[in-house]
């Protein structure tokens, strides 16, 4: 009598005979390889960002041979993208491992089934690693700038501008030929909001781009608890372009996570909202003090109400002594010099060994790139920047 065997227990001699193989119709398995764990995807990315740092220095010394020193500084944001986008056009880019990934024993996969990241998936990371921050810093520095320009000659231009309008009003109603005269309204209609939609930009740019860098560094954060609770995506561009890693080396018994990490984070990114909703909260009541301050309250109308005093006399001494604080503020902050780096008014102004005077955070952060002076080039530290109290230059 035969005995059976159990159809998950049978061996390849039982499908087949001596010398026969698998059968053809049943397909092998594809080896599944583990994720990778949070240590190994930072180490790989601390390692990627030492190569590319390397890269880019390469890039920098061949400008500063070829040029000089004076285009190396003045295109320096330029040759860390050339830099950036060289490590990873010929890493990622080609299909390839990099440094970072080769060294910890990761590879980057885009689906759940372990496929490799399509060519669109992986330019489309390289954009996203190295030229839109670009873009973003560029495109913003651009528009403050020309919202400090336009402050500045917003005065001057005032007739002009009530003259040329005047002027096109003028011609769009002496227009002859009806179907034209429409065709023209309606395009300097189009232009006239796209025109007023920029000088809006301009406007509140320079107010809106603190929110901003607050909301970017948020997200940032918002990213990285993400990442140590779930343990996919160390990087925002990662999560935008959907790549992933998985453990290709030995296997290991015990793989640390960070999951109390994520806690602490998530418990520091609540402390921070309580604090920004308490800020807020104070600057709106100090608005209405400065509006009794100032002897009147908004209306329905629009119209300022007078507060009185005690004796029933109109408060106003106030308004003038504010304004005229307001105006001894604005031109001692007009009397202040520019940091070269942020093309602002200096905030704690820090000088270097060689004279130079910047921005506290701007030369602090300069010298972590690079330790050496931005303009002459003359070799400083973290501890040889001096700052400067009580200074008007």
């Amino acid at each position: 009598m035969r005995a059976s065997t159990p159809a998950g227990d049978a061996g390849p001699s039982s499908r087949g005979g001596a010398g026969s193989g698998p059968r053809s119709g049943a397909p092998a398995r594809p080896r599944r390889f583990p994720g990778a764990a949070q240590p190994e995807i930072m180490r790989a990315a601390e390692k990627d960002d030492s190569y590319a740092a390397h890269v880019t220095e390469a890039c920098r010394d061949a400008f500063r041979h070829l040029f000089g020193t004076r285009v190396a500084v003045a295109y320096q944001n330029e040759i860390k993208l050339l830099g950036q986008s060289l490590y990873y056009l010929l890493t990622t880019g080609s299909g390839q491992q990099t440094l970072g990934e080769e060294y910890c024993d990761i590879s980057q996969v885009a689906t759940l089934h372990g496929l490799p990241p399509t060519p669109a998936r992986r330019i489309l990371f390289i954009l996203y690693q190295t030229t839109v921050p670009y873009l973003a810093e560029r495109i913003s520095s651009r528009i403050v700038a020309r919202s400090i320009a336009l402050n500045e000659s917003q005065i001057d231009d005032h007739p002009e501008s009530d003259n040329s309008s005047s002027g096109i009003a003028q011609s769009s109603i002496n227009s002859d030929i009806p179907s034209r005269s429409l065709s023209v309204s309606a395009l300097s209609r189009l232009r006239g909001r796209a025109h007023a939609l920029w000088q809006w930009v301009l406007q509140k740019w320079p107010s809106m781009l603190p929110f901003a860098q607050d909301f970017i560094q948020l997200a940032i954060r918002t990213n990285l608890m993400l990442f140590y609770f779930e343990g996919l995506y160390y990087h925002l561009p990662k999560r935008a372009a959907g790549i992933r890693y998985v453990f290709i080396g030995k296997p290991m018994n015990q793989r640390p996570r960070y999951q109390i990490l994520g806690i602490f984070l998530l418990i520091q990114l609540c402390i921070l909202g309580a604090e920004r909703l308490r800020r807020s909260n104070i600057s709106s009541i100090a608005s209405s003090i400065n509006q009794i301050s100032s002897g009147s309250y908004p209306s329905s109308t629009g119209r300022g109400i007078p507060v009185l005093n005690e004796d029933g006399h109109v408060i106003s001494d106030i308004r003038s002594g504010k304004a005229a604080d307001v105006a001894s503020h604005s031109e001692a902050s007009s009397g202040k010099s520019k940091c070269t780096l942020c093309l602002s008014t200096r905030q704690n102004s820090t000088a270097t060994t060689c004279g130079h005077v910047f921005c506290w955070n701007c030369i602090m952060e300069w010298c972590n790139e690079k330790p050496e002076c931005p303009l002459c080039r003359t070799p400083i530290t973290h501890s040889s920047l001096i700052c400067i109290y009580h200074s008007d230059f």
